[in-house]
Order: C-alpha cells, then sequence, then structure tokens
C-alpha cells in the first residue's frame, strides 16, 4: 500500500472534510492532478498538509486515470493524525511511504 500526500491550504482542506452551511449534500471529493501516481490503487489514503504540517487523510475509494488523474475520496472517511508530522510546501504530490510516522 502506497499513500500520497497532497498540500494545500487550510481553506480547501476544510472544504474537503465536509459540507459547508448551504451546500449541497455533497460527500465524495475529488482531487484532480495532471499525472496520475503511478504506485498508488484504491483504499491507499490521500494525506493532506497545510500551514507546514500533514494533518490527516483520506481513504481513496476510486482513482480515474482515463484523462489526467482524478482521485475520488469521501470526506467521511477523514482520520486527523494523532500528531501532525511536519513537511516544507510543494507542489503537486509526493509519496507517503518516505516519510516517518505514516
Amino acid at each position: 500500500m502506497v499513500s500520497i500526500i497532497i498540500y494545500t491550504t487550510e481553506k480547501t482542506l476544510n472544504h474537503k472534510k465536509g459540507l459547508k452551511e448551504g451546500e449541497e449534500d455533497i460527500t465524495q471529493f475529488y482531487w484532480h492532478l495532471k499525472r496520475c501516481p503511478s504506485k498508488i490503487e484504491d483504499e491507499d489514503r490521500i494525506y493532506f498538509a497545510t500551514k507546514g504540517l500533514i494533518r490527516g487523510s483520506f481513504f481513496i475509494s476510486d482513482i480515474d486515470d482515463s484523462d489526467e488523474c482524478d482521485i475520488e475520496f469521501s470526506c467521511e472517511s477523514w482520520e486527523d493524525l494523532d500528531k501532525p508530522i511536519p513537511t516544507k510546501s510543494f507542489q503537486g504530490f509526493k509519496y507517503a511511504d518516505k516519510v516517518e510516522g505514516l
């Protein structure tokens, strides 16, 4: 099992973590990447980092790599890390298998 890490803004992460007042009943979200991680599969995790810390992750429910890459996950699968892990900001994604503590 290989997971990936995405670095984003706190506002974007909070949106992906759940419904906001006045929005439709949406529980499935997507993350779009220009290229699909070659090692990733359904049931792996997609971790999110903001403000210099990896905060937690979602279980990946589907990967559509027919045109670029859309990773689908449910906001209900979010799990906070007990201890957020420091990381530098980056673009795109990186594999989580080399991050100690994940």
